[in-house]
């Protein structure tokens, strides 16, 4: 039987990778994700986009037990990407984490911060999906990526919520699968 998963079930949590460890065994990767937790259940549409490790065929010359001879080349593995869509609320999501460059605006304006993107001070994040209904648990955690874009800001329709896309990346060696072992 195929196993369903509901979006009830399922959470995701964005904090600083600084923060963030990997290696801790004590407890599950989403819990991992502490303070200060950036964004926590305010996304849908959640897409991991896992790495792919591509392996290309090198022709030889000649034949062997009468095959042509070939190698096989192992490539590089790819990028880990995680994207979705936020749902805006009142305050900052993802800006501290994305532009890292804020100012308290001016003169007329006390008590707003003006954030600017694109000054290259961008913190490392950590980012992880659960999905958990009780009986079963997956964890996927990617612990150190750059945020590479907070999109287009929309509202999902005329009675509905501000939406804003975002996508991470990160390297392979920083991505983890963690499944509740269920056995017991």
């Amino acid at each position: 039987m195929v196993k369903v998963w509901n979006a009830r079930n399922t959470k995701i949590r964005i904090g600083l990778a600084s923060t963030f460890d990997a290696t801790v065994t004590t407890s599950t990767m989403y819990n991992l994700v502490v303070s200060p937790t950036q964004l926590e259940c305010k996304a849908e549409n959640v897409t991991v986009v896992e790495p792919e490790g591509a392996v290309e065929k090198i022709d030889l010359l000649g034949m062997a037990n009468n095959f042509q001879c070939a190698e096989l080349d192992k490539k590089p593995f790819g990028m880990v990407t995680i994207s979705g869509t936020l749902i805006q609320d009142e305050d900052e999501i993802l800006e501290p984490l994305f532009s890292n460059s804020s100012v308290a605006a001016g003169v007329g304006t006390v008590g707003y911060t003006r954030w600017q993107e694109g000054n290259g001070s961008r913190p490392l994040v950590a980012i992880v999906v659960q999905m958990i209904d009780g009986t079963s648990e997956v964890n996927l955690a990617l612990a150190s990526a750059y945020l590479t874009k907070i999109g287009d800001r929309r509202i999902d329709s005329a009675d509905g919520h501000w939406q804003q896309d975002f996508e991470a990346v990160g390297l392979v060696k920083d991505y983890y699968v963690e499944y509740a072992d269920n056995d017991a």
